[in-house]
């Protein structure tokens, strides 16, 4: 099992990479930055030789995996160089591994060749977005009792970091594609958001990609039957922490970052399964977030791991930017729309 890994990351995100791969027994051998002059020291700090321009290390690296941590600019815009070194990576046998969504945007996804088949798999079909919840260690320990919870008709998704450990449009893509993955896909959502540094009497709106965005967010999505899900996800909030909240018949069934708990619908407690150490309020020995970034990448690197797949790129950014839109409108707006508008598939 190849247990190398190559990261293009910020240099606060140092800390988060360098814990997540001494809890997955990865080796770094390759690093660099987007930040002018700030390759070399984070390469130093992970032990890895320094490559300072991301498409070269697609290009060039023998590490079985690459994480892009902080994309910046690489997969926005028409160009498709991007996408092809991302096909080029991925015909050498790279794994592929992203902390943001790239493209971050339906139009980007739809005119940058991301979708392009060619000889072999889309561009886009071989990122990994992680670490995604729904397949994080407590969901694959919940995954009988999912099986076993029924009809979901209320969802709530709460997702909270600090910005070193992705940006607002990161959290906002993960809660979606946990949303579309047991809901399926919102006929409209509502959303309001709110700027990093935002003050008494200043109302910044978001742009139109999940690129770069900042803050805190939340959202109310309708179903066509009569489903519901709500979001409050944010980049601002401190700590790494993750909770699903599913409500039916059965009762409500909550997922932690740690274990769930199934309460009926007398109140009496089902079935649950928590960490000893939450129990106990200590603190984890490995910080939540890098815990989790470390289970996803040793599962993509372990070959007897069945590869996941790639997540439904194009609806999970529609639902996403059908957010960010409803927030500089004040209305209700549908993912479908966007989709139809960028043309993307």
């Amino acid at each position: 099992m190849d247990r190398t890994i190559a990261a293009w990351l910020a240099p606060e995100q140092a800390s988060l990479l360098r814990h997540a791969a001494h809890a997955a027994e990865l080796r770094v051998v390759a690093a660099g930055s987007p930040a002018r002059g700030q390759t070399g020291g984070v390469a130093e700090q992970l032990g890895g030789a320094p490559i300072g321009d991301l498409r070269t290390m697609l290009a060039t690296t023998d590490a079985g995996l690459i994480l892009i941590a902080a994309p910046e600019s690489f997969g926005a815009g028409p160009d498709p160089a991007d996408a092809g070194a991302i096909r080029a990576a991925h015909a050498r046998g790279v794994k592929i591994a992203t902390l943001e969504p790239i493209p971050a945007a339906a139009l980007d996804l739809a005119s940058g060749g991301w979708t392009e088949s060619g000889l072999g798999p889309r561009p886009v079909d071989v990122i990994r977005f992680c670490p995604l919840a729904r397949l994080s260690a407590p969901f694959r320990a919940a995954a009988e009792v999912l099986a076993g919870f029924g009809h979901i008709r209320m969802m709530q998704v709460e997702s909270w970091s600090v910005p070193a450990e992705g940006s607002l449009g990161a959290r906002l893509y993960g809660a979606m594609e946990l949303v579309l993955s047991l809901l399926g896909e919102p006929e409209l959502i509502d959303a309001a958001y709110v700027a990093r540094g935002h003050g008494k009497g200043v109302h910044s709106l978001p742009g139109e990609s999940l690129r770069g965005l900042d803050g805190d967010l939340t959202a109310n999505l309708r179903f066509a039957d009569g489903r519901a899900a709500g979001l409050a996800v944010s980049n601002q909030a401190g700590r790494w922490n993750r909770t699903t909240t599913l409500v039916g018949p059965a009762g409500r069934l909550r997922i932690f970052d740690d274990g769930f708990e199934w309460i009926a619908p007398d109140g009496a407690k089902t079935d649950e399964l928590r960490s000893p150490a939450r129990k106990r309020g200590a603190e984890p020995a490995v910080p939540l977030s890098a815990a989790a970034l470390a289970d996803a990448l040793a599962r993509l690197l372990d070959p007897a791991i069945p590869d996941p797949g790639p997540t439904d790129h194009a609806t999970v950014l529609a639902m996403g930017q059908a957010a960010l839109l409803s927030a500089r409108t004040g209305q209700a707006e549908s993912p479908a729309t966007i989709k139809h508008m960028a043309g993307a598939v």
